[in-house]
C-alpha cells in the first residue's frame, strides 16, 4: 500500500454538456463563485494536515472555466489543509474552446504541472457528432499553447468508436495526436449511457452504435499504432511515453489506494468505506452552509466486492494481477479459487504468467469483461 493519498477535485460546470457524456455536471456557470466557498468549506470540515498527499487532480466538467486565480485558490486551500508534497502530480483537466495562450502561462505559477486535453477528435464531424464545444483548428492551438508555455507533461483524450467510424478515419486521429508529441494518450471506446443525448437517439432508432467486433478492432489497432509510435499500453485505455509519464493519479484507483472526493457528485475511498457527495449543487452547497458533511451514500464494501474489483482493475493494467498480493489481501491462493479458468485462459493464448503475475495480452484485453465475468462468478 501507497503511505500517500490522493486528492480528486470535481468542477462540475460546462458550458453545454456533450452528447455522450453522464458525469455529474451543470451549465449554470453564476454558481462558480459559492461552489468554491463551499468547497473551501468541505476541506474545512475533512482537513487533515498529517496526511501526505502527492497527487491532485482538477476534473469535471469543465475545470479551465475556472480562472487562473481561482485555480491558484482551489490548490492554495488544499496546500493549507493536507501536506501535500513538493513534487505532487498536480493535474488539470483543460477543454479545448474555454483557454487562450496566457491562461496556461498563469497556470503555470499555481502548481499545476500535468494536463489533461479533452481533445476527443481531430475531425470535425466527430467534434459535432459528440457536440464538443470546439473544432479541430481550435484543439491544435490549444496544444500549441500549452506547450508554449512549458508544459512537458501533456495527456490528450480521444474517442473512438462513433457510428460509422472507419478504420481509416481513426489512424488520421491517431497520426494527428501522435503528431502533438504527447507524453500521454487516452483512448476511450464511445460508451452510449443511459440518461445522455446519444441513448436517447439510440433508442429512438436515429444512430446504431459500433458493433462488437468493430470495437475490438479498433482497440488492437490503437493499441499497436501508439507501440510503434513509442507509447507502453500500461492500463486498457491509456499510453504513456514510458513509466515516467504514466498518469500516478488514475493508477492509484487501478491499485485500490485510498483517496480523498471533494466536490458535487465526488467519490471518497478509506480503504473499506467508499461514500460519495451529493450529485447535486443545490444540495452540495446548502449542506455545507449549515456544517454538514454533504454525504448522499456511503457503502462497505464486502469482501466479496473488493476480490472482485482488485481482478477486474488489475487486469486492466499491463503488469496484471500479483499473486502474492492477491493472497496477502484475501487469504487464500489465487489458483485454489479460479485455476481452471487460469487454465483455460493460458492454454487460448489469451494470458500469461511470469514472475508470480498473470497479466493479458492483447487478444486476452479485448475479452476483457468475458474474463472478469467469468472470474466473478467464482467470487459470488
Amino acid at each position: 500500500m501507497c503511505d500517500h493519498q490522493s486528492i480528486y477535485i470535481h468542477i462540475p460546470f460546462c458550458i453545454r454538456k456533450c452528447a455522450y457524456c453522464d458525469f455529474y455536471s451543470k451549465t449554470c456557470l453564476c454558481l462558480i463563485p459559492d461552489y468554491l466557498k463551499a468547497f473551501e468549506k468541505e476541506m474545512d470540515l475533512r482537513q487533515s494536515p498529517d496526511t501526505a498527499i502527492d497527487t491532485i487532480y482538477l476534473g469535471g466538467g469543465t475545470p479551465s472555466l475556472l480562472d487562473v486565480e481561482q485555480v491558484g485558490q482551489i490548490l492554495q486551500i488544499t496546500r493549507d489543509r493536507f501536506r501535500v508534497s513538493q513534487n505532487a502530480e498536480i493535474t488539470l483537466e483543460i477543454n479545448p474552446g474555454t483557454v487562450g495562450s496566457s491562461y496556461f502561462s498563469g497556470l503555470k505559477g499555481t502548481g499545476v504541472n500535468r494536463l489533461s486535453i479533452g481533445v476527443q477528435s481531430f475531425n470535425d464531424d466527430k467534434l459535432k457528432f459528440l457536440n464538443r464545444i470546439h473544432n479541430a483548428d481550435e484543439a491544435v492551438k490549444t496544444l500549441d499553447h500549452a506547450q508554449g508555455a512549458g508544459f512537458e507533461n501533456i495527456s490528450l483524450d480521444l474517442i473512438y468508436g462513433v457510428p460509422g467510424e472507419t478504420r481509416a478515419s481513426w489512424i488520421r486521429d491517431l497520426k494527428k495526436a501522435t503528431e502533438r508529441m504527447p507524453s500521454h494518450i487516452s483512448a476511450y471506446m464511445l460508451t452510449i449511457e443511459p440518461g445522455t443525448p446519444l441513448f436517447e437517439q439510440m433508442k429512438q432508432g436515429i444512430i446504431i452504435p459500433s458493433d462488437q467486433e468493430t470495437m475490438s478492432l479498433l482497440f488492437v489497432m490503437t493499441s499497436r499504432y501508439l507501440n510503434r509510435a513509442g507509447f507502453e499500453h500500461y492500463e486498457i485505455s491509456n499510453f504513456s511515453k514510458g513509466r515516467i509519464n504514466r498518469s500516478r493519479h488514475n493508477s492509484r484507483y487501478w491499485e485500490l489506494t485510498p483517496y480523498l472526493g471533494f466536490g458535487a457528485a465526488a467519490h471518497s475511498y478509506d480503504g473499506a468505506v467508499r461514500f460519495s457527495n451529493h450529485r447535486s449543487i443545490e444540495r452540495y452547497m446548502t449542506d455545507l452552509s449549515s456544517g454538514k458533511q454533504p454525504l448522499e451514500e456511503q457503502e462497505t464494501l464486502t469482501l466479496e466486492q473488493k476480490m472482485t474489483e482488485f481482478i477486474m482493475l488489475r487486469l486492466r493494467t499491463l503488469e496484471g494481477l500479483d499473486m502474492d498480493e492477491f493472497q496477502k489481501r484475501f487469504r487464500f491462493p489465487f489458483q485454489d479459487r479460479f485455476g481452471k479458468i487460469l487454465s483455460r485462459i493460458l492454454a487460448e493464448d489469451l494470458g500469461m504468467m511470469e514472475a508470480g503475475r498473470f497479466a493479458l495480452n492483447l487478444e486476452g484485453k479485448t475479452y476483457l469483461n468475458n474474463i472478469v465475468e467469468t472470474l466473478v462468478a467464482g467470487i459470488l
